[in-house]
């Protein structure tokens, strides 16, 4: 017999989650799609469903009851499917579905749901791949306020574990990113254990309601004047002899929101170390050195850097900020990079606070570039912007540079203290 097409297309678990704790019971919503012979499939659906394993041959749950070492439920359950798209809740005695326990979800290693599929012609067909689950705890910062923390150990953890305690700490960060529904309405911290992680982290689309942070936690006891780099780092590298840079980014934020990085060194990414983009973080007592740009923030992003240094990058500068965004920077300080120290370009603003050093760069230490703007705080004190390569201060393209008179020493710029070209502005 032909076998049908059978694709899963889009699946969704952090849609609703419903605890009935007096039974331990668990129910989850799941989101499919399915196709038939490469069609969108329409009409009333067959499905099977298991909870297994991660290897995927041990059956922790059936619809049910009667799956065995991952395989095939003998029972189905009819689902009405509307151009492709089901929608079900996994658990639900009412459609005839066994009850789940949610002491399933403490298994110390990755659970999956697995799912079989029949258009009632061409037969039963399981779908690929298994779909991840996690704890249910962590299914719980969908709609719960309860706070949590992820652990992760680049030396003991593992990525299978759920890494709601440092027993069970995930190996990557990654991992603990990728664990996170859309949207929380609680505190969530990923706790990082000191150690080298070569990996780049991405964190898209994540937003927190008001108040509530997503906090990536590294070396709690670093400061602009430690020793040293902080304790945990995130590089680009996977060969710190050449440091030939194999990753793009450190750490990437696109459209997140109340996302806090603390303590992090990144180093040796071909492109930035810290990236945020249409979003809005705040990053303390991070170090960027060795890529090609330390930091930037970009396309409406609002970001705040507290004692964070960006030194020897090889690229435009050491902080970047452009495209209509706005920064504060405090204490903050960019030093012996290739070219700029501070580069603000096209229509952003940037509020310079308490102190900072944009000194030694091989270009300017702070250019303020196209219709942008920079002000000096009255608690900006002992501010240097000293020894750079062309310019200390340069002002362009009807850009404005104020209040920065006595709170900033400008020395030894090899082709002048400050500059100003294409209607720029300076406001002592």
């Amino acid at each position: 017999m032909k076998k049908a097409s059978v694709i899963l297309g889009i699946a969704f678990v952090f849609c609703f989650v419903g605890l009935v704790a007096a039974q331990d019971e668990v129910m989850f919503n799941y989101q499919g799609r399915v196709k038939v012979k490469g069609s969108a499939f329409t009409g009333t659906g067959q499905f099977k469903f298991a909870i297994v394993n991660n290897a995927g041959n041990e059956s922790l749950w059936s619809n049910d009851n009667t799956s065995a070492a991952g395989g095939e439920p003998s029972g189905s359950i009819s689902i009405s499917v509307s151009d492709g798209i089901f929608n079900v809740m996994i658990g639900d005695t009412s459609l005839g579905m066994s009850e789940i326990n949610q002491s399933i979800f403490n298994h110390p290693n990755q659970i999956k749901l697995r799912i079989w599929f029949s258009d009632g012609t061409l037969g039963f067909q399981q779908l690929s791949p298994d779909h991840k689950l996690a704890h249910t705890e962590l299914l719980g910062m969908a709609g719960g306020s309860d706070d949590f923390t992820i652990y992760v150990n680049g030396t003991t953890g593992n990525d299978e574990h759920n890494g709601l305690s440092p027993g069970k700490a995930k190996k990557t960060i990654q991992a603990a990113v990728d664990v996170l529904p859309e949207r929380l309405k609680c505190n969530v911290i990923i706790d990082i254990a000191d150690g080298t992680y070569r990996e780049q982290v991405d964190i898209f689309d994540i937003t927190l309601k008001t108040g509530k942070t997503l906090t990536l936690l590294g070396d709690e006891t670093w400061t602009l004047s430690s020793p040293g780099d902080p304790t945990v780092r995130i590089t680009g590298t996977d060969n710190d002899t050449t440091h030939e840079p194999i990753r793009s980014y450190g750490i990437y934020a696109i459209n997140c929101y109340n996302i806090v990085i603390k303590g992090i060194a990144t180093d040796y990414c071909s492109s930035t170390g810290i990236v945020n983009r249409s979003g809005f973080c705040k990053i303390y007592n991070c170090k960027s050195a060795n890529n090609a740009v330390g930091f930037s923030c970009s396309q409406n992003a609002k970001i705040y850097y507290y004692d964070c240094l960006a030194t020897s990058n090889s690229g435009t500068a050491g902080f970047i900020m452009s495209d209509n965004c706005s920064a504060n920077m405090l204490n903050s300080s960019s030093l012996s990079n290739s070219e700029f120290g501070l580069f603000i370009d096209r229509f952003c603003s940037c509020i310079m606070q308490t102190s900072g050093k944009y000194s030694n760069n091989g270009r300017s230490g702070i250019n303020v570039s196209a219709f942008s703007r920079i002000w000096f705080f009255d608690d900006f004190t002992g501010g240097e912007i000293k020894n750079n390569g062309e310019y200390g201060m340069w002002v362009r393209y009807q850009s404005h540079a104020s209040d920065y008179g006595s709170k900033v020493t400008i020395s030894g710029n090899t082709s002048g203290d400050t500059y100003t070209d294409h209607e720029g502005y300076l406001w002592p």
